[in-house]
Parts: C-alpha cells; structure tokens; sequence
C-alpha cells in the first residue's frame, strides 16, 4: 500500500503508550488524588507516592461522530459504507454535524509524589508522558468524498481541515497552600511545569477551491504539514504521498517549553448537615512549546493548479472499500501539491483548559453535588462541556459517584471509584463516558465486537498509589490516638 497524508499521524503517534485526560468525575471526590491536577488547590487526605505502570493509566476519545453515521444496514442484513450508491447523499450528509471532529488525549505518569510540610501546605512533583490529538474535518470534505463529480461542473470549498498531535514530557512542581487563617475557606494552588517536546505533526488546509468539470479540474488550495521530530525524515514521493526514513541514531528531543496551573477553592460554611457550599476554578497547561529549527520540516502548498485527464473513482456496489479510500486520498494529496520548504524555528501554545465547579455538600458530607463546567482551548477550536455529578462518601477512605455530561459529547453518564486510605495502597477507577449502545464492526478476518453505535466517546482511567499519612491531620491523629486508649482500656 503505498504511504500516504496519514502515515504522518502514524510516525507521530508511535510514542503513544496508554492514557486519557484526568476524569471530570474525580473533581469534586474530596481527597481524591487525582482531582489535584484538575485544580491545583485541592489537597488529598495523605502523602502518596505513584509509579509508572500502576499510578495513572487509561484511554480517552470524544467525538460528536460515529459508527452510525457512516455504516448503514442492508436489505440483507449486512452494513454498507457512506460510500455505497445505496446510501443516498441527502442521508448521509444530514447525519453529520456541522463540524465533525475526534479528540484523543494520553498521559501516563512515570513518577508521582505528594506531600504536606505543614498543616496548610502541601507539595507535588510529577513526571510524565503527555499526548494529545485533535482532527477536525469540515461536513464539505464529506461532501466531496460522497459526491464527487455529481454535476459537470462541480464546485467545493473546504475550510479549516486540520490534524494535529503532540507528544511530551512534562516535569512538574507544585504547591497548595490554605489560607483560612486570612480568608475563612480560601485556599490557592499553582503548579509550574517544564515541557520537553518529543514531536508534534500539524496538517492545515485553511482553504481548498476545487472546481471539477469533465475536461479540467482546477484547484486553490492555501495548505501546510509540520513535522517537528528528530531522527524522521519525512519526504514527498513522485505520486505526492508522504514517505520517511527513521535513523534512530539521531532521535532527540524537538523542543522544549513551560507551562502553568493556577487554582483556588473557597468554601464557604453553612452548618454541620449542608457542610459548606464550595467554589472552584482554576486554568491548566497555559503555556507554549518552542521547537528548533533543524528539527522541523515544512510541506505548503504552491499555489492554483490545474488538472486535465483526472481518472474518475468508481463507487459500485462491488467496489472495495479500503482500495477506494486509498484512491481518493492519492488524488486529495495531489490536489494539495505539498512541496517542501525550509524548516524554521516555531513556538507553539499547548491546549489550555478551564474549570469552575460549585459544589453543595449535605447528609453531614456524605453525599454532595455538584456541577463542573470545563473549556479545553484546542489548536482550531473549543471544547465545552458541562457536568452534573452525585458523589457519595460511605466514609472518608472510599469515594463513589455518577455523573452526566452533556454538551460537546452529547449526553453521556460516567461514574468513579476511589479507596483512599489515610495509608497504605489506595485505588481508583472511573470514566467520564461510558456508551451503552454498541455492534460489531467488520475489519476483514476478525471484528471489533465493542464499537459504539453513535457518538465516539470514550474513556476509562484507573491506577495505584501508596497513600503515607498526614502528621498534620490534627482530626486524623486525635481519631488514632483515642483508637490507642481504647485498646489499652480493653487490656486493662
């Protein structure tokens, strides 16, 4: 199979090794570790230590697609693709959203630790691998790979086209102090973080023009491919598909950069049985990556082209449907005529995200809810969502909750486990979007059995820790050493 555009993605997420964003569900679990990187004023019940592997693992997709919008039931009982003749284009077409896009977000912590070194402050050091990718492809590309020369002639106008991934390390350092002693309930948070880029693939069409007609195909295109990798040398084929050349004896950090978490919580007191109504809010990974010149390269596009003996695609009903894909991508890339240029320095902003929460506690804190609203800033567009979410707290070693989201991944439920001891090996699992709507998914000799029928929206995060006490929980000592003499009232 010859190599093409999305041999790009492939080359950049070979580091890739499991992960997903922290979960919304953890943010109001109190003295849930987890729920700190969200907010960086919140403080966990005890010191803990994590490590690679066992501390913080999972999975994350989110989608406004599926696998609904482009297979189709037969009159036979099997699936056909948008493709297919049979599948008319007005359905298809009114199937999708105005803007279809997929999300994936990876991180896996290498080394995580807590601490207190007073009764209002508490450190964090953290050590990661970071990777995230952003696809948006506009209704009018769809249109275009359904259509094709439906009409002699035909026009497309195709706008803000991107595929975007980064993949990093991260080191960070942070601090959570209470200040109650000024502020009754006030307490601050801020992390810094120190970035070292591994790569980064940035595929733009900001504009293509494509006039089709029997004898002359003519196109406009405003379009660029950044590859910011060291040891991969991307190059152009004579077909215009993307090839490389891996030398791993070059392989090497492609940037570095800086990034910030800034939080603050305020509670405020009610009584004993409503607890306190808390308000948070805090802005993550606001910061860039700068990348060196000699590890980027640069593909844009040159110009207005024009086209004579275009060969047309068949879409019958025994056409094969990876050949085609195959076939439209070939004459989409020759459309683009990417030719390469020069690379330079570039400075890049990470993504950005927003929380603010109100929480409104009852039962005497053992249940509470509480509404989150969180904005993730992508490289083309935003991510808003908005969560409800009913936690419960048997006791203060296990926290469990249910939420619901239900803006940019439609309507979905999540829910969260946590075991939080004030020591020994603590325990979490949870996921934000849970599908309950699932079919088999035809992939040549074998099928995934666990495909979601609609929207893609997925992820599942679970990890340990070694949870190490608080010598400054002046409640928790007090608990112990009443325990302590009710021992010694026994013996005696």
């Amino acid at each position: 199979m010859k190599k093409r555009i999305l041999i790009l993605i492939a080359i950049c997420l070979f580091p890739l090794l499991a992960g997903g964003q922290a979960l919304r569900g953890s943010y109001f679990s109190e003295y849930s570790v987890l729920r700190n990187k969200m907010n960086p004023a919140f403080v966990p019940r005890s010191s803990y230590l994590g490590f690679a592997g066992l501390d913080n693992l999972g999975i994350g997709l989110t989608s406004n697609v599926g696998m609904s919008n482009f297979l189709y039931p037969s009159g036979d009982g099997s699936l056909l693709t948008f493709l297919h003749p049979d599948v008319s284009s007005e359905t298809f077409l009114n199937s999708l959203p105005a803007n279809p896009h997929l999300d994936i977000d990876f991180d896996t912590d290498i080394l995580n630790i807590g601490f207190f070194t007073g009764p209002n402050s508490f450190w964090s050091i953290g050590l990661g691998l970071r990777v995230d990718a952003e696809m948006n492809l506009p209704k009018e590309l769809f249109s275009f790979l359904k259509n094709g020369a439906a009409s002699d002639p035909q026009t497309y106008n195709i706008q803000n086209l991107s595929i975007i991934q980064n993949a990093y390390a991260e080191l960070s350092l942070g601090y959570s102090h209470d200040l109650s002693y000024f502020v009754d309930g006030l307490s601050v948070g801020a992390r810094v973080k120190f970035l070292a880029a591994i790569d980064r693939a940035d595929i733009r069409v900001n504009n293509l023009n494509l006039t089709m007609s029997s004898d002359l195909w003519k196109v406009q295109a405003d379009a660029s491919a950044y590859l910011m990798a060291k040891g991969v040398d991307l190059y152009m084929n004579d077909d215009k598909s993307f090839g490389y050349d891996l030398n791993t004896s070059q392989l090497g950090l492609a940037g570095m950069g800086a990034a910030f978490d800034l939080g603050v919580e305020y509670r405020l007191h009610i009584n004993d049985f409503f607890d306190s109504v808390r308000f948070s809010a805090a802005v993550t990974d606001l910061g860039f990556m700068n990348y060196s010149a000699p590890a980027v390269q640069k593909f844009v596009t040159s110009g207005d082209v024009e086209y004579t003996g275009v060969n047309d695609i068949e879409l019958g009903k025994d056409m094969n449907f990876e050949d085609t894909m195959n076939e439209i991508t070939d004459q989409f890339m020759e459309f683009l005529d990417l030719q390469e240029v020069e690379g330079e320095k570039v400075n890049s902003r990470i993504r950005p995200q927003i929380y603010a929460g109100v929480e409104v506690p009852f039962l005497w804190n053992r249940m509470s809810l509480g509404l989150l609203y969180n904005a993730k800033f992508g490289y083309t567009s935003t991510r808003n969502e908005l969560t409800l979410a009913l936690n419960m707290r048997p006791g203060k070693w296990f926290n469990l909750g249910v939420n619901y989201s239900m803006l940019n991944a439609g309507k979905s439920i999540g829910w969260i486990m946590e075991f939080i001891p004030r020591s020994g090996i603590g325990f979490f699992i949870g996921s934000d979007y849970t599908f309950l709507e699932v079919a088999n998914l035809p992939m040549g000799d074998f099928s995934l059995p666990v495909v979601p029928v609609n929207q893609l929206n997925f992820n599942m995060r679970f990890g340990f820790h070694i949870a190490m006490g608080n010598k400054y929980d002046d409640k928790g000592t007090a608990r112990r050493e009443a325990r302590e003499a009710r021992r010694e009232a026994r013996k005696g």
